[in-house]
This record gives C-alpha cells, sequence and structure tokens, in this order.
C-alpha cells in the first residue's frame, strides 16, 4: 500500500513538499549505491558503465570529442554526456508492467471509476429538461445546448490532454488530478446558475476538464496491462465508458423528479468528489517516462551529478511547442482526412454515437408520451442499453480469446478483426428498426428497450473492433489517430441531439411517433455494413500504400 501512495498525486506532493524526507524511494534509504548498470550517452551511442565512474566519463568525454568535428560539420547536435537512467533490473518493482495483479486491477478499477464519474455528467441533467425550459424561458433546443458543448468540449480536450500525459515532466496524473478537481469544484456554480447563458458557458468548460478520462484512461491500462491482454482492459474500460452517459439520466430522473434539476449537479458533484478522494492517495503514476524522469531527478539531488537523465527527457528537451501544437491539432485532422480507412471507421463510430445521444430526446417520446411513464421510470428504461453494452463486452472478450487472438498470433492481418463486425454490424440497422416500429401503445415497452440494447449489443462490438484495429494499424501515431476519432464523433454526438426531435416528430406520425426517424437512421447505419466488408478486403491495400500505418 505504501508504494501506491507514494507514487499517487497526493503522495508525490507530500513527498516535494518535504524536500524528499517523506514517502521516501529505495534510492532515497540510507547505504543506496547507484546501480553501475546505466549507460553514459554520448554523441552517438551509449558507453556502458564500470564500478570506475572517472573512468566512465573520461570514455565518455573521448567519444564525445572525436565526434564533435562530425556534428559541427553535419550539422546535427551532439548531446553532453549523461547517465542514462533506466529500471533497476529486469524485476524492477517500480516499473508498470511488473506491477501484482492486485495492484493492476485496482488501477483498472479506478480507471473505470474515474471514466463513470465524469462521463455521467453528460446527459445527468436532462431528465430536468422541462424545468429548465420553464425556469429559463427557452425552447427545448436551446435547453438542450449544454449537453452539446459539454460532449464537443471533451471531444476537443484530448487534442490538449493526451500529447501533455506522455511528456515526461507531466504524465498521467498531473493530468488526471488537477483536472478532476476542477470537475467537482465547477459543480457548484453550475448547480448554482441564474440564466442560460451562464448554464451553457459553465458546461462548455465542464466539458473540456472531463476529457482526460477519454484521451488517456485507455494509454494508463496499456502502461500497465501486456499487449497480449490489452484489448481486455480496454474492453471493459469501454464499458464504464458507455455506462456512464446512460447511467446518467437514472440517477438524474430521480433528483429532477424528487429535488429539482439543479439536485443533478449537486449529486454529480458528490460522484465525482468521491472519485477525486480516492484517486488522490490511491492511483499511482503509471507513465514509464515519468517514472523513470523522477528516478533521475533523485538521482542527481542523491548524487550532485546533473547528468543523470533519461531517453525521454532527451527527445523531450528538443521539442518544440510548434510541433506540439502540429501533434495536437494539425496531424489529427491530415491522418483523417487523407486515410480513407480511418476516415469511415471515424464516420461508422460517430453514427453509433450521435444515435445513442439523439436517444436521450427519443426516449422521452416514447415512454413518456406513448406509455405515460414519470421520471424515474423513464430513467429506468435506460437499462436496456446497460445490459447490453455488459454483454456485448463478455462476447466480444470472447470472441477475442477463443477467435482472433490464435489468429493474429498466427500471423493473421489486423483487417481479421473485421470478420467480428460482420457479425455485429447488421444488428444495427435491425435494432433500429425494431425500437423505432415498436414504440407504439399497442406494443408492450419492454420491446423498444430490447431494441435499444441489442443496438448497444452491435455498437460496442463495432466500437471494439475499430479502436483494435486503428490501434494495430497506426502504432506509432495511435495518439493522432484517436484524438481525431474523439473529436469526430463527438461532434457528431454533440449536433444530434439538437435536432432529433425536430426528425422524430416531423418524420413521425400519431401512432408511431419516432418510427420514421429510426428508419432514416437504420438506412444509413445498413450502408455502413459496407465499411468493415470493404476493409476486410481491401484495408491491407490501403495500409500498404499509407505513410501513416503499419
Amino acid at each position: 500500500m505504501l508504494d501506491i501512495i507514494r507514487a499517487s498525486f497526493g503522495g508525490e506532493i507530500i513527498h516535494l513538499l518535504s524536500g524528499g524526507r517523506l514517502l521516501k524511494y529505495p534510492d532515497q534509504q540510507p547505504g543506496f549505491i547507484v546501480p553501475s548498470t546505466f549507460g553514459v550517452r554520448a554523441a552517438d551511442g551509449v558507453v556502458p558503465m564500470s564500478n570506475d565512474l572517472e573512468s566512465t566519463l573520461k570514455l565518455a568525454e573521448e567519444k564525445v570529442d572525436s565526434d564533435s568535428d562530425y556534428s559541427s560539420s553535419s550539422g546535427g547536435s551532439t548531446l553532453s554526456a549523461s547517465f542514462v537512467v533506466d529500471w533497476y533490473s529486469p524485476d524492477d518493482p517500480e516499473n508498470p508492467r511488473n506491477w501484482s495483479d492486485m495492484k493492476k486491477l485496482l488501477i483498472l478499477a479506478e480507471i473505470c471509476f474515474l471514466t463513470f464519474s465524469v462521463y455521467i455528467g453528460s446527459a445527468m441533467y436532462t431528465p430536468g429538461i422541462e424545468q429548465i425550459m420553464e425556469e429559463f424561458h427557452v425552447g427545448s433546443v436551446v435547453a438542450l445546448i449544454p449537453l452539446a458543448v459539454y460532449v464537443a468540449a471533451y471531444g476537443i480536450g484530448p487534442m490538449i490532454f493526451a500529447p501533455l500525459s506522455e511528456a515526461p515532466l507531466i504524465g498521467r496524473n498531473w493530468v488526471y488530478i488537477p483536472s478532476l478537481l476542477l470537475f467537482v469544484v465547477l459543480q457548484v456554480p453550475t448547480a448554482l446558475v441564474k440564466n442560460i447563458g451562464g448554464f451553457i458557458a459553465v458546461r462548455a468548460i465542464t466539458g473540456f476538464v472531463s476529457s482526460p478520462p477519454l484521451a488517456n484512461g485507455g494509454a494508463s491500462i496499456g502502461d500497465v496491462v501486456s499487449m497480449n491482454n490489452l484489448s481486455y482492459g480496454l474492453a471493459l474500460w469501454s464499458v464504464s465508458a458507455v455506462l456512464g452517459p446512460v447511467f446518467g439520466p437514472l440517477l438524474g430522473s430521480i433528483f429532477a423528479q424528487v429535488l429539482g434539476w439543479r439536485w443533478t449537479f449537486w449529486a454529480l458533484s458528490w460522484i465525482s468528489g468521491l472519485a477525486f478522494i480516492v484517486l488522490l492517495f490511491l492511483l499511482p503514476e503509471t507513465s514509464e517516462a515519468t517514472i523513470l524522469q523522477r528516478r533521475a531527478r533523485r538521482l542527481r539531488l542523491l548524487t550532485g551529478d546533473n547528468r543523470y537523465t533519461t531517453k525521454a527527457e532527451q527527445e523531450y528537451a528538443n521539442f518544440t511547442l510548434r510541433e506540439f501544437a502540429y501533434e495536437s491539432f494539425v496531424r489529427p485532422f491530415v491522418i483523417t482526412f487523407t486515410e480513407p480507412g480511418v476516415f469511415f471507421l471515424n464516420s461508422y463510430t460517430a453514427l453509433i454515437y450521435a444515435v445513442m445521444y439523439s436517444w436521450f430526446e427519443a426516449f422521452p417520446l416514447v415512454f413518456v408520451g406513448i406509455h405515460h411513464f414519470n421520471l424515474i421510470q423513464t430513467g429506468l428504461s435506460y437499462f436496456g442499453i446497460m445490459i447490453g453494452a455488459t454483454v456485448a463486452a463478455i462476447a466480444f472478450c470472447s470472441a477475442m480469446y477463443f477467435y482472433l487472438a490464435p489468429r493474429l498470433q498466427r500471423g493473421a492481418p489486423p483487417e481479421a478483426i473485421f470478420r467480428i463486425a460482420l457479425f455485429a454490424a447488421p444488428i444495427l440497422p435491425i435494432s433500429l428498426l425494431l425500437f423505432g416500429w415498436s414504440s407504439t401503445a399497442s406494443v408492450h415497452w419492454i420491446v423498444p428497450i430490447i431494441a435499444s440494447g441489442l443496438f448497444l449489443l452491435g455498437g460496442y462490438t463495432v466500437f471494439q473492433v475499430v479502436f483494435n484495429y486503428l490501434g494495430m494499424s497506426y502504432p506509432r501515431f495511435l495518439a493522432s489517430v484517436f484524438a481525431g476519432n474523439d473529436l469526430f464523433r463527438s461532434c457528431f454526438a454533440a449536433a444530434f441531439p439538437l435536432f432529433a426531435k425536430a426528425m422524430f416528430v416531423n418524420l413521425g406520425g400519431e401512432r408511431f411517433p419516432v418510427a420514421w426517424g429510426s428508419t432514416l437512421l437504420a438506412g444509413i447505419a445498413l450502408l455502413m455494413v459496407l465499411i468493415p466488408v470493404v476493409l476486410l478486403v481491401l484495408g491491407h491495400r490501403l495500409r500498404s500504400g499509407s505513410k501513416y500505418a503499419n
């Protein structure tokens, strides 16, 4: 437990404020001897260290001197001699890959809880839309703008937070914890806001600071889980990302009906505040680059020798603001719009995400307008989506373990994963048609709820197929690819609720109010089925002609 607290955000603050006297690391204990396994980075390589420090440094300096003429004539830059800090041994206990299974499961649970605690806030207030319309004297579209800006903002956030978390000096926790604290604090002005303009503004800021789990949650899991098990870890994490937005209306409906819409934000502050308290001292830093950077800093203090550094520190030493801006804002768009496979897969996930958010308008039309549910009962109708996501996670992990993983290990190309999508993709249009045409007074209310669960069964599986395929195909530019995907689908999801009600009402009739709107979405989803089919056949050819893909 001590090692978890020591490596947490709160533990790091205590360690720094005490000047290293509290929560000491093993290399700060009396009698610690600096290992001789590090190397001295010279102009073009690493000089092995010996027990004789003076001879090692002399050898490094000679190597730098011998290469200085070449570096000057070639326009290159020569790094000064420095000790390149690495793990002390293959079983170094500070290496996240060496942590116990229980510790890894704890981190996975904490990342899931963090993701859930902020994404529950996206649609949590929607059961109180009617109250907001009455209090602020606005229409339904304006009352939904706070939802739209929240979702759009947490699509923009990863473009900033993802590259920040990769910097050795920052790491994962210095992104997670301060942003989570700000998220908790912002619930206070949201609950007390006096006009719709202020409501929209504070929701936009809140959405932005809620995005680090979306930006870095998968990376944190990848820090501790082996590549063979990464798909399963990401699948479980994705369930929490789905359950947040759909559990929000359930919890929000209870507070909105009993206490009023403002109490949905007080409840959100309690949930996210609990996450902050737990993670402050129980979520250890998982970024390898940051852990080693802190080790190098301690060794510099211990020895008084500023030559101790890490490979990542040296890489970031010459990282300019222009390069950061390109990686954050330009490359995600370049890859999205120049890679046909990425563009169509992003479009597919955007449609799924948008349909899910459009249901925040369709469900009241069906369950309040037709079946006369109250707010709490309408919130309970989202349970079908939760069950669908849970079943989908189990099914996908089983398909990966028994079908796909053995084939990938035998050398199958990444496109083999689209065989799973061939079963999942047709479920989307079928479930949309079932939802639309069963939403009538003569059909039991359980049928559209089952249809919504079926949609998530197919949609969740397609999501996992897309993310795993992008991860296998674009590992060198994974942050840019995922940031582009986040922005693409978040913008779609932000826009759909603003016109979804008008679409359903104008296309629907008195007997089937959401049937033709759902049929329109089903038609688009049916066309999208062609995407995994085409990529299964032509994906390898597209990757071979790409300068970004493997």
